[in-house]
């Protein structure tokens, strides 16, 4: 009996451990061009802070700067930029990732929604 629980605490020890450093996905969220978070996971909120900027704040236990993170536009013309992934000017608080877009014809920052997705 002692062997038996011996081999079950070993076999759950891994699982226990498995959010650290894995490649699963561990946060996402659809942002519309306006700011507004349409669906997310693990995703706490997220704003447009001015014309083609916007802050995504993800969930306190996920480490966003050390995360591999993932931009997908949701418009053909619009291409999404990660410009930080600590505080910054434009979004200052913890855990935040800038995410800059721009019009791939001017080159300028212009709205467009994307999708964020966390590893």
């Amino acid at each position: 009996m002692a062997l038996a629980a011996a081999g079950l605490v070993v076999a759950v020890t891994p699982v226990a451990h498995a959010d650290r450093g894995t490649s699963y996905l561990r946060a996402a969220a659809i942002i519309d061009a306006n700011g507004r978070l349409n669906s997310e996971k693990n995703v706490d909120k997220s704003w447009r802070a001015g014309v083609g900027q916007y802050c995504v704040q993800v969930d306190h236990h996920i480490k966003v700067s050390r995360s591999l993170i993932l931009l997908t536009p949701r418009h053909a013309r619009r291409l999404p930029h990660i410009a930080y992934r600590n505080p910054s000017s434009t979004c200052s608080r913890q855990n935040t990732i800038t995410v800059n877009v721009y019009d791939t014809n001017t080159g300028h920052l212009a709205d467009g929604g994307f999708d964020l997705a966390v590893f």
